[in-house]
């Protein structure tokens, strides 16, 4: 869960493109209509305020799109500092203007191939706390052995009695979480391919969000995804990070493995 970032922050956000309302790395026609449509046709509130701020006086209103049609069609000046063209901070005075996301100048995916393992884990640890889930996956192995077939560990969350060793629960709303293993299974053929799939080519950021330059985050679940000697999370402040909802996806296939009988 994240804390309310304070006004100042807000305003000092860093890493974004002036113009660039839309958030896709280029200033170009599309982004006036984006301002236009927002201000006059419903359309969704800019990601980044201060993107769409293309004169940066400091609100977001027509003279925004006119600003950037000029610039694009009539040779009119480019967005101020930090400009259309390069990521950077906002240099004027605080004006609340702020983002919720960067868009394109979000740290650069990359692209992993993670398929070669000998062993696959996932584990959840606790941020200032912890949010027992009962019922979901709470540990995850899989490991391939030297015949060429892969193994499969899991452990879940159950609901506890008195007297149990329970799970800490920052959130308060589960009584009492404990851990269970399931029993250890091989894994079959399409559930093969289909991690194969996942593992082959996986988005990966090498930076934190840079979101958390600015914001408090305080998660009470963090996973932490391993093949081998490679590490990520699914911290968005963690300096190793899987990309996207790529940590749900993997997430949902081990739940598919829980459900699906042996093979």
């Amino acid at each position: 869960m994240a804390a309310l970032p304070a006004a100042p922050c807000l305003a000092g956000f860093v890493g974004f493109r002036r113009g660039d309302t839309n958030g896709d790395g280029n200033v170009d026609l599309s982004d006036g209509i984006t301002t236009l449509t927002y201000l006059f046709a419903g359309g969704e509130d800019p990601s980044c305020e201060d993107a769409a701020d293309a004169d940066d006086s400091g609100s977001v209103n027509l003279s925004d799109a006119v600003f950037t049609f000029l610039y694009l069609f009539t040779g009119g000046e480019p967005p101020p500092a930090p400009g259309p063209w390069d990521c950077g901070d906002d240099t004027r005075a605080p004006d609340g203007l702020g983002c919720r996301d960067i868009g394109s100048c979000d740290p650069q995916l990359l692209s992993a191939d993670a398929s070669g393992f000998a062993r696959f884990s996932l584990s959840f640890s606790p941020g200032l706390g912890f949010c027992p889930q009962i019922g979901k996956v709470f540990e995850a192995s899989i490991t391939h052995e030297d015949d060429g077939s892969y193994s499969l560990e899991l452990s879940i969350l159950i609901a506890g009695e008195p007297g149990d060793e329970c799970l800490p629960d920052i959130i308060g709303n589960v009584p009492c979480a404990r851990v269970v293993e399931l029993e250890p299974r091989g894994l079959g053929n399409d559930e093969i391919a289909e991690m194969m799939g996942l593992f082959t080519n996986m988005e990966v950021y090498h930076e934190p969000h840079q979101i958390c330059n600015c914001i408090a985050i305080d998660p009470c679940r963090i996973g932490n995804f391993r093949w081998d000697e490679t590490s990520l999370s699914d911290f968005m402040c963690s300096d190793r990070r899987l990309g996207r909802d790529l940590a749900q996806i993997i997430l949902d296939f081990l739940e598919s493995l829980r459900d699906a009988p042996n093979r």
